[in-house]
């Protein structure tokens, strides 16, 4: 693809599918961590609401990154 050049109807549903993923598994793996944690330390939540919090971060970040070559 040149650099004008518009991307195509699949690079684009690529760049989309890799978004979702780049913000959901941070996000299960949060809540699966934060619940393991919660089981070990009989909490109630605490950790999985840091887990998910931590996640979600994490996934904002990751989306940041792949698009930060478009922002230029």
């Amino acid at each position: 693809m040149k650099k004008n050049e518009p991307p195509s109807v699949w690079g684009s549903l690529a760049l989309m599918g890799q978004l979702g993923l780049v913000i959901v598994i941070p996000l299960v793996l949060g809540f699966f961590v934060g619940n393991y944690l919660d089981g070990l330390t009989n909490t109630k939540n605490v950790y999985l609401y840091l887990g998910l919090l931590l996640g979600l971060i994490v996934g904002i970040f990751g989306a940041y990154r792949l698009f930060a070559p478009y922002f230029k």
